[in-house]
């Protein structure tokens, strides 16, 4: 075949070319650009999360380093303390309790307390059931009761020493809804239970009210406490008993 020699492939070619020209072709997509994008929104992402992830390491470190500084200073870390909550009294702890120079004197004479009561009274005036204690089995009933107001109803029942009966063998305050109290530091605290619940086992006296009117701090007995709650109310053990003879009268109320 001789197509060139009558024309007849240049005018092929022409044809090709026109019919090509007119053909509606969808347009040729952007690959690149899409391939570009798409890398930078994967990375944009990564490189805002690190830069976040520094941040907050950043921000980490520098706390970290204030709280040491602060903790270098005596004042500061002496200050640093844990609250250890017991129904209504808070009992805050530092690095070394302190103890008194010169120990809070005893009540010696019980009457000295405001608000004297029988058991009878104290419990219509609490507005929560006064338990007593069975244990030890020779206790018997309390030999002084007061009903006192510290924020809430407070009573107090009060044995007296059968050998000297200007002291106080034990006393029991049972602390109702609305009474609350701080112990700062005291000289000995140590955590255990009483019934299965919380307890501790501290030195340090209570606010209460005396005769005259006055509110002041007062130890009943010179010896330990046992504090623990149970049913919405505080009780608080004063004795001069070690621990485990102390949780036995704590889990004997009734």
């Amino acid at each position: 075949m001789n197509g060139g020699a009558d024309g007849t492939e240049g005018r092929w070619e022409e044809r090709v070319r026109s019919v090509a020209q007119a053909f509606p072709y969808p347009p040729t997509p952007d690959v690149a650009g899409e391939v570009r994008g798409h890398l930078l929104r994967e990375v944009r992402p990564r490189a805002a999360g690190q830069r976040r992830r520094q941040r907050l390491a950043l921000a980490g470190l520098l706390l970290a380093m204030l709280l040491a500084g602060l903790l270098a200073v005596p004042q500061v870390r002496a200050a640093v303390i844990r609250a250890l909550r017991i129904g209504a009294i808070r009992i805050l702890e530092g690095e070394a309790a302190p103890t008194p120079a010169t120990p809070l004197p005893q009540a010696e004479m019980a009457p000295e307390l405001a608000g004297e009561t029988t058991l009878a009274e104290a419990q219509r005036q609490a507005g929560f059931p006064v338990r007593l204690p069975a244990y030890p089995p020779d206790l018997g009933a309390p030999d002084r009761v007061y009903f006192q107001q510290m924020g809430g109803p407070v009573v107090v029942l009060v044995w007296m020493d059968r050998e000297r009966p200007e002291q106080v063998r034990l006393a029991l305050h049972q602390l109702g809804p609305g009474t609350f109290g701080d112990k700062v530091q005291p000289p000995v605290v140590e955590e255990t239970t009483v019934g299965g619940s919380l307890a501790a086992w501290t030195e340090g006296p209570y606010l209460l009210e005396m005769r005259g009117g006055s509110v002041d701090v007062a130890r009943l007995v010179t010896g330990h406490v046992l504090v623990w709650a149970e049913g919405g109310v505080t009780y608080r053990l004063e004795s001069d008993l070690d621990l485990e003879e102390a949780m036995r009268i704590a889990e004997s109320l009734e």
